[in-house]
């Protein structure tokens, strides 16, 4: 039986030579590791990722006025003489098939494309090809290229994402897990927030959305979390890509897709009964107070409360500020959306999230973790509004 001590000095030893594998691979194709490559890599990552979210919000956004007037709207006229217990708890603000459908509407189609397109690279390797190239910027973030594959996954799901991150070294596993829970939106979360932007008409404002979230995700992470050492990519820039195998990637978006309606749709669903009932029993309200003062105080309008409450128990509960049909959401300026949907995404990782990191990375660490999670996006948020606001008056007073 080989003890313990020889076991870690052979882990050591695999680490110190992984170093000096990456460090003469970085030597022999130092000319590769340049700004222009650097940006070119990243722009490749935001279109392979970036493309199958544009396509699904052309999809949904062709869908949802089909399904309201072929299936909403007849199915309300047929429930019309029902009583109006189960007509509210059907179509009402909170109604189960009026928020469930635009739920799927929006975040089925982000699940099965961002599913095939992390699928596909992962299959082949590209991933791993690009990852390696943005290596030297990963580490300033306190971040290494086996690190970003995670938070590449967990734009199809924290929760995977989170488990993917025992691959990480334990001297970075910290930042990766931050990183994930901060920065890396879902899939349910990108198309709940799809549908809050459609409805108000400024769809525009996804992607400076999406890259708030990792510019801060990624500051958040340094100054919490420090820089860390450096960490070698686990694939070398040698590795050659191969044929997708489909059968392998069917599998997985099997997988995916059995996730999304044996889990994430119930789950809302549960949601918007729960909302239903607390506003049916007016006790929503009382949950509403321990969060309308802090809205007050950043200037946001408190009816905004319930989008950011239920943002807990999942992302897609981002929906609820879609309540009364948009009737709420129309009276919301274009900046307090923005930042309203910014604080339910960022405010906590969702709750199966938390739970999970729990169970990896222990209590303490979790708990500490989602209070350093709610001070960044506290902050970051009221410099987001005071910034804004700022340039908006600048830009008034000179015309």
């Amino acid at each position: 039986m080989i003890s313990p001590a020889v076991t870690t000095a052979v882990n050591v030893n695999k680490m110190e030579a992984a170093d000096r594998s990456y460090k003469d691979v970085k030597t022999n194709h130092r000319q590769r590791f340049t700004p222009f490559l650097t940006m070119a890599v990243v722009l490749m990552i935001v279109l392979i990722y970036g493309l199958p979210v544009y396509t699904a919000y052309q999809f949904a956004s062709f869908m949802e006025p089909l399904a309201e007037t072929f299936v909403i709207e007849p199915l309300g006229e047929l429930f019309s003489d029902t009583p109006v217990f189960i007509h509210t708890f059907l179509f009402g603000d909170f109604g189960i098939v009026s928020l469930g459908s635009f739920s799927f509407i929006w975040a089925f189609p982000v699940v099965v494309l961002v599913g095939m397109s992390i699928a596909i690279t992962e299959n082949t390797r590209l991933q791993n090809k690009l990852v390696f190239y943005i290596e030297p910027s990963l580490r300033k973030l306190g971040l290494s290229g086996a690190d970003f594959i995670p938070v590449i996954s967990g734009y199809g799901c924290n929760v995977v994402a989170v488990m993917q991150s025992k691959g990480c070294r334990s001297c970075t596993n910290q930042q990766c897990l931050s990183m994930i829970s901060f920065g890396s939106a879902c899939s349910y979360q990108i198309g709940a927030t799809l549908s809050i932007f459609n409805a108000a008409n400024i769809p525009w404002l996804f992607a400076p959305y999406i890259f708030l979230l990792f510019v801060v995700g990624a500051v958040h992470t340094r100054l919490w979390y420090g820089k860390g050492p450096a960490a070698p990519v686990h694939v070398p820039a040698s590795t050659r890509l191969r044929k997708p195998d489909w059968k392998t990637i069917l599998f997985k978006v099997k997988g995916m897709l059995s996730q999304f309606f044996y889990q994430a749709m119930p789950i809302f669903l549960i949601i918007c009964f729960a909302a239903f009932l607390l506003d049916e029993l007016a006790v929503i309200d009382y949950f509403i107070s321990f969060v309308k003062p802090l809205l007050i105080l950043m200037t946001l309008p408190p009816e905004g409360a319930v989008g950011v409450i239920f943002s807990f128990f999942r992302k897609d509960g981002i929906l609820l500020f879609n309540e009364g049909s948009g009737a709420v959401l129309a009276s919301f300026s274009t900046l307090e959306i923005f930042v309203l949907v910014y604080l339910a995404s960022t405010l906590s990782g969702c709750l199966v999230t938390i739970w999970t990191i729990a169970r990896q990375a222990g209590t303490a660490f979790a708990s500490k973790h989602v209070l350093k999670q709610a001070v960044t996006s506290l902050v970051s948020a009221a410099v987001v509004l005071f910034l804004t606001k700022g340039v908006l008056t600048i830009f008034s007073y000179f015309n």
